[in-house]
């Protein structure tokens, strides 16, 4: 839109008036004099012809736009594109004083980009002295010549990289203020074409990208994704993004004439090039979307940056490329590692994800030093201000690159570096920290009810990060707490000078995440253990062998009518495990007191898991009761369950050991689904015989954590 920013002031204040606004108030609402407004309207019949409007200036009463309703909804909608540039913001004056001298090239006076930014001719002036630095590292220069005004001067291949670094730079940022830069891409690759672009273009103020059509880059994305080119496929979010802008740029300048028609001399041989037959389909599918000849010159300003494009590695092999493992490269990155710090150079080429990052990202990054291409790096500054020695011995590393090709390397490229290498330095640093098994205590009422359910969601979660006991509310006692890190907890512990999670008894992944966190910590924390003496442990072990062997032989499956209610298969299975009437009255009050304090029906299960601590039995038992005919129970109360499951265990010393016991029973239920369904419709042997099994791996785990030092 070729309006200056005060006239596009003026032409909101008089779309948003229905009625005429004299010139005095229009000068008082955009901040400037009546004089001035009045040399803006000068020029402004000029400015609304292309438009269908004109402006009908009433004496006495004021000026107003007339013209048709879709006219003016026009010129509406096209200054809502537009924003204005505030004259006294010297950074985004400069950035819009560029975008325009890269969007047009052709000569221009310093009136007309005095006009433009509504700032005098000596300011413009003087943001060109401070363009300078950038435009020559892009290598562009600025020619000022009295009578013919000032224009971009440089080779095309040069002029079209000073294109893609201001997008890449600016994005987002000229007018808005906001930093929505090309890296905000990564995660976006898999939107559809439409989806896609609208992304990349609202990364940045739209006024960024009107160095492009937009019909264009929308297209350049699809015939790209249609070509399903393995090597395209490759690339990083971000360098897609830009390989979409590259081409973009292409046909662009040759649209308005600017080619390349030769190959530079020191590129040698394309046909050599790995990427090369890649290239060449892309150019001629491009060629076919848009019916143009695109000369060969086109071919090695694609190619070039297909080669220096970032790839998306993932830490295997399929980003690998066959030539990565050359001799010559391989002492290029041993003379890095060496000038990074020889502290840490033995444990850095020890690293194969490092080694392997860098292979993949130093290949592009050589083609680029040696082809003068330039990369932006939009995490720069927040290495700069948290990294910092990090970043200043990866200026040593990237030294090593300097003497090697006889490039200058950039800060930019550098951060990349270091990027890599901090990484690495984090994952020693993580390696070489004194880690240890965190003690945890899962505590419930009984200890080896819902508890061991705990016990059995978090084994798989957590690994061998940690070791799990069961304890009852209570058992905690000060022995149980100085020799625990922490607990996990349906219970309020508040009472107990420990440190606990409570959590819900499935372990949600929120409660989850804090048991991690809490591992985390614990496991980097040293803390004194007591020396157990290893006759009292192989007495344990002898002990829990004899009691698996035991609850192996007692086991017992029984069947009872379908339509029996609670109370009454409590008493049948409680008559079955006891020595008297009174007993069994014991055991089934124990257990309907438990009940009364959490359900210990599971629908999600197809169990009943009944159990409890009492001195109704001399040693610990596991049985079962199922209907007769293969169904689920009838009665409501118990929710279709098919099976009930009575874990019962003495009031004796060696409560902790029946605990332990019983507990890993109740586990199984949740880690093995083939025992839980010969639970539920199995034979009694069949029963047995997977219980024996089950039994046995807890043996040799018990065994295993008695022995280990921690």
């Amino acid at each position: 839109m070729d309006i200056t920013p005060r006239s596009q002031q003026i032409l909101r204040v008089l779309l948003d008036s229905r009625t005429p606004v004299g010139k005095q108030e229009i000068a008082e609402r955009i901040g400037v004099s009546k004089r001035t407004v009045q040399r803006e309207f000068e020029d402004m019949d000029r400015v609304l012809k292309p438009y269908g409007l004109r402006l009908r200036q009433r004496k006495g009463t004021g000026v107003s736009l007339e013209g048709t309703d879709k006219a003016l909804q026009d010129l509406r909608e096209q200054l809502a594109g537009n924003k204005d540039i505030d004259a006294g913001n010297r950074e985004a004056r400069r950035k819009r004083l560029l975008f325009e001298m890269l969007r047009d090239r052709t000569p221009h006076k310093l009136f007309y980009y005095s006009e433009l930014l509504g700032v005098s001719e000596g300011t413009v002036a003087a943001d060109m002295d401070a363009l300078c630095p950038w435009l020559e590292e892009s290598r562009l220069g600025i020619i000022r010549r009295p009578g013919y005004g000032v224009i971009l001067e440089g080779q095309e291949r040069d002029y079209r990289q000073a294109m893609r670094r201001f997008m890449e730079e600016n994005a987002g940022s000229m007018e808005s203020g906001r930093t929505g830069e090309l890296s905000d891409m990564e995660g976006l690759r898999d939107l559809g074409g439409d989806d896609f672009i609208d992304a990349l273009l609202n990364a940045a103020d739209r006024g960024i990208y009107s160095l492009l059509s937009q019909d264009t880059v929308r297209r350049v994305d699809r015939v790209l994704k249609e070509l399903e080119e393995p090597r395209i496929l490759q690339l990083a979010d971000r360098a897609y993004a830009g390989l979409v802008i590259h081409i973009s740029i292409v046909i662009e300048r040759l649209r308005q004439g600017a080619a390349l028609e030769n190959i530079p001399p020191e590129l040698g041989d394309l046909e050599f090039w790995d990427e090369y037959e890649t290239a060449v389909r892309i150019l001629e599918a491009m060629e076919r979307e848009f019916s143009l000849e695109i000369p060969r010159g086109e071919l090695s300003y694609v190619l070039l940056h297909i080669r220096g494009a970032k790839v998306a590695y993932s830490g295997g092999d399929r980003a690998l490329r066959p030539d990565l493992g050359d001799e010559r490269l391989l002492e290029i990155i041993d003379r890095m590692i060496d000038a990074y710090d020889c502290g840490v150079a033995d444990s850095l080429r020890e690293d194969e994800e490092f080694l392997r990052g860098l292979l993949i990202h130093l290949r592009p990054v050589l083609v680029r030093l040696r082809s003068g291409m330039h990369i932006h790096n939009p995490v720069l500054e927040d290495i700069r201000a948290e990294y910092p020695e990090v970043l200043k011995a990866s200026e040593r590393a990237a030294a090593v690159l300097e003497q090697e090709t006889g490039c200058r390397v950039s800060i930019e490229e550098t951060g990349f570096l270091a990027m890599h290498f901090g990484a690495a330095q984090e994952r020693l640093r993580e390696q070489s920290q004194y880690t240890r098994r965190v003690l945890i205590g899962i505590v419930c009422a009984s200890g080896f009810g819902v508890a061991r359910l705990m016990m059995s969601r978090l084994s798989t979660s957590i690994g061998d990060r940690a070791i799990l006991r069961a304890y009852g509310r209570g058992e905690i006692d000060q022995h149980v707490m100085e020799g625990t890190d922490f607990f996990v907890s349906t219970l309020n512990l508040d009472s107990l000078p420990v440190d606990y999670i409570r959590v819900a008894p499935l372990i949600p992944p929120g409660d989850l995440e804090l048991i991690e966190g809490k591992i985390n910590d614990y496991s980097h924390l040293r803390r004194e253990t007591a020396v157990v003496r290893t006759g009292r442990k192989l007495d344990e072990i002898w002990m829990v062998g004899r009691e698996i062997k035991g609850m192996i032989r007692r086991y017992r499956r029984m069947e009872t009518a379908p339509n029996v209610r609670f109370r009454e298969i409590l008493q049948f299975m409680a008559m079955q495990v006891t020595e008297s009437l009174h007993a069994a009255a014991s055991l089934r009050e124990a257990v309907e007191e438990r009940e009364k304090v959490s359900s210990q029906i599971m629908p999600d299960l197809g169990i009943a898991l009944l159990h409890c601590r009492t001195g109704a039995v001399r040693e610990p038992v596991f049985v079962t009761c199922t209907p007769r005919g293969g169904g689920p129970f009838t009665d409501p109360f118990f929710k279709g369950i098919r099976t009930a499951a009575l874990l019962v265990m003495p009031m004796d010393r060696n409560r902790a050991l029946h605990a332990e016991v019983l507990g890993s029973i109740s586990g199984a239920f949740i880690t093995n689904r083939f025992f839980l369904d010969l639970v539920k419709y199995g034979t009694e042997e069949a029963v047995r015989t997977e219980l024996a099994r089950e039994l046995k791996c807890f043996f040799f785990d018990y065994v295993d954590r008695s022995t280990d030092s921690r």
